[in-house]
């Protein structure tokens, strides 16, 4: 066979032995020096016998097959003479004009330009991906001179190309793995899966090229009116990235986290509409949908910034916390932490960096934002005011009231339920609507864990309601003036239960246009040791952060005389009530029964302490006559005068007969009457006789 090998050498031409192939001729050169420098010949053979796939794969013909691989590595380097000879081989044409696209926009050297192309033919052509895959164990200190005789270019540039500081890679285009068991047509990572395939389609447009790294923001759906709880994060944000933007500022970061669904994305692209800046949003999926590494997102992080960085822009990095637990992010990496402060001391383009979970965040990462915003649920007005405008001409103030109680629903679950809502069938009936709008957001909020009333929450304060019906011995209307001026204020409402305390709360709360969060002992005393500290601190927290009007009833339970104290607890919870008291900078209010229980350096604390009495009897005969008003009733003379010689009825008495009619209806006031005073004859464990009994 040696024999036959050498004769049929001596006989044979170059052409002869190799065939016309699909692969860009750019190919074949590349293929044919690397098995020529790096000594590959022998991998070319199956024991004695060429594997015929890989000839084929080659462009070698039949008559190739019977060479030694002396004999063919002599024929290729004659080969690998001709191509190197002709002048015009280069770059297929459509992959030339998209890397020229990409050069427009990183300012690419002609080096990196012929290295791009080499590592998207390696990782689209057969022929070239099929020698790499030849050439094992490749160290990265290894490959400038692999490149470098491969590509026909100076070792030390390819060197420089090769480094971080460069184009290529600085801005995560490609990344090279460090690791020496890979082959050379694993070595290079573009930035995603299909981006190598899409610098080989034509006519692709840059943001179709870009679309798994980075893509214009979706418009912006609210307006700054619903994040007035932001304003003034809001204030700071605008006029320092206007200043950012005018004096294209290096290093600008915004980090806004919160709770899903909050509206932080949509954040960024208000701001951005309000600054008139374009916003582009960090990919986080392919094309086929599937999300994109963490690692990978930060590469086209990088990239955006290369791209974006002489424009006028705006970046939006979202859902980060999945970058945050890899590399450099993750609080035990510390290898990565000093490249991660770079880019965000260095960053070219201002970036908004949005996530759930800010705790993934090293602290060293967190100081060098330059600004931090803590996006919670709206307070109930916004989120009531957000209804009105997701679903326009369909709900009133009142339903919307309503409907926005529940602390925990977010702009994400309002909108949804919206979009809905307004594409059902427009002949349905208004009610119906609003049911399923109701019934839309209260299955989210249960598949979110959330504890939800099935009906509509009612009106505390009911139908009748007027604040002068109230006997208080201060003037409530000058009291809730005050507070509305002032913003905060400590109060301690005191009296008989049913007089009107916990119901002028929620009149309070109302006219501040504030969420009232109500806690009682139940909720707050525990019986595990420092657990009653914890749940008060958590309640003054949660009225901080929603913004509402914190009512504590039955506030005796927690601030009790320390001088009757028996154990330490009771001391500890007293002294944790007295220090949220003195920090809380909203409206506080507590309402007791027994005033003289309480702690002297409580009262002490409260601003004001107003007393609820017993209705005056004109008070009654106005309370009398509104209820009759709305049950239909025609108050009789006697009627008014038996109530109006009682002096112990409340608002409170007048509502719970109220709400006895809805089951228990009354044919004349005077029945409405009788009932009142059985209702005070049972406070007082008054016992009436039987009927047909002389008293």
């Amino acid at each position: 066979m040696g024999m036959a090998k050498q004769q049929l050498s001596k006989a044979t031409t170059i052409e002869s032995l190799f065939v016309d192939i699909d692969s860009p001729v750019i190919c074949r050169l590349w293929a044919y020096r690397l098995i020529v420098n790096q000594k590959l010949i022998k991998k070319l053979y199956d024991i004695d016998e060429l594997d015929t796939q890989l000839a084929t794969l080659l462009g070698f013909s039949s008559q190739a097959e019977l060479l030694s691989p002396m004999q063919l590595q002599q024929a290729l380097i004659e080969k690998l003479h001709q191509l190197e000879s002709h002048p015009a081989i280069s770059l297929p044409p459509t992959l030339a004009d998209n890397i020229r696209a990409l050069d427009d926009m990183l300012g690419l050297t002609m080096l990196e330009q012929q290295l791009l192309g080499f590592i998207a033919l390696v990782k689209a052509d057969q022929l070239l991906a099929g020698v790499c895959a030849l050439l094992r164990n490749v160290k990265k200190t290894h490959l400038p001179k692999i490149l470098a005789q491969t590509l026909d270019a100076p070792e030390a540039a390819v060197k420089k190309t090769l480094s971080f500081d460069s184009t290529l890679i600085s801005s995560g285009l490609i990344a090279v793995e460090s690791q020496p068991l890979f082959s050379l047509d694993d070595v290079f990572e573009f930035i995603s899966f299909n981006f190598g395939y899409k610098l080989l389609e034509e006519n692709t447009d840059t943001q179709r090229l870009l679309k798994e790294i980075v893509h214009k923001a979706t418009p912006a759906t609210l307006s700054l009116a619903q994040y007035q709880h932001l304003n003034t994060d809001l204030q700071i944000l605008l006029s320092y990235l206007k200043n950012a933007a005018k004096r294209q500022l290096h290093g600008v970061n915004i980090l806004v986290y919160g709770p899903p669904g909050t509206g932080k994305s949509e954040l960024a692209r208000v701001v951005a509409q309000k600054l008139q800046l374009p916003l582009f949003e960090i990919s986080s999926e392919d094309d086929e949908g599937d999300a994109i590494a963490g690692q990978n997102r930060l590469r086209a992080y990088r990239m955006a910034q290369s791209f974006l960085a002489n424009s006028a822009t705006l970046l939006l990095f979202d859902e980060v916390e999945d970058v945050f637990v890899q590399n450099p992010f993750a609080k035990k990496a510390d290898v990565g932490k000093g490249w991660m402060n770079r880019m965000l001391e260095q960053n070219a383009v201002p970036c908004f960096w949005v996530t759930n979970d800010q705790s993934a965040i090293d602290d060293a990462f967190i100081r060098r934002f330059d600004q931090v915003i803590k996006l919670d649920v709206p307070p109930k007005p916004q989120r009531a005011a957000l209804l009105l405008s997701a679903a326009p001409d369909l709900l009133t103030e009142t339903e919307a009231e309503q409907l926005a109680e529940h602390p925990c629903l977010t702009p994400a679950v309002i909108t949804r339920a919206s979009r809905v809502v307004t594409s059902l069938n427009p002949r349905l009936k208004r009610t119906d609507k609003v049911a399923a709008l109701q019934h839309l957001m209260q299955q989210t909020l249960r598949a979110q864990g959330f504890k939800v009333d099935d009906a509509l929450k009612r009106d505390v304060l009911g139908g009748v309601y007027d604040p002068n019906l109230i006997n208080a011995d201060i003037n409530l209307a000058e009291l809730t003036a005050g507070l509305i001026r002032a913003g905060s204020g400590r109060v301690c409402l005191y009296g008989a239960p049913g007089t009107g305390k916990t119901a002028y709360c929620h009149y309070l709360a109302k006219q501040l246009k504030k969420p009232l969060l109500v806690k009682t002992a139940g909720q707050l005393l525990s019986m595990y040791l420092g657990e009653t500290e914890k749940q008060i601190a958590a309640a003054f927290a949660e009225a901080k952060e929603n913004d509402a009007v914190l009512l504590l009833d039955e506030v005796d339970s927690f601030l009790q005389d320390r001088r009757k104290a028996q154990h330490s607890w009771e001391v500890t919870s007293v002294n944790e009530m007295l220090v949220q008291m003195e920090a809380f900078q909203g409206v506080f209010v507590a309402s007791t029964n027994l005033l003289h229980n309480l702690d002297q350096a409580s009262l002490r604390r409260f601003d004001l302490k107003a007393c609820f009495g017993y209705l005056k009897p004109e008070q009654t005969r106005q309370l009398f006559q509104a209820h009759c008003k709305q049950l239909k009733l025609v108050p009789c003379a006697s009627s008014l005068a038996q109530l109006a010689a009682t002096r112990e009825l409340t608002p409170g008495d007048f509502a719970a007969i109220a709400r006895q009619s809805k089951f228990r209806p009354f044919s004349k006031a005077s029945d409405f009457a009788a009932a009142l005073l059985n209702e005070v004859m049972l406070k007082n464990d008054a016992v009436p006789n039987p009927i047909g009994f002389l008293q």
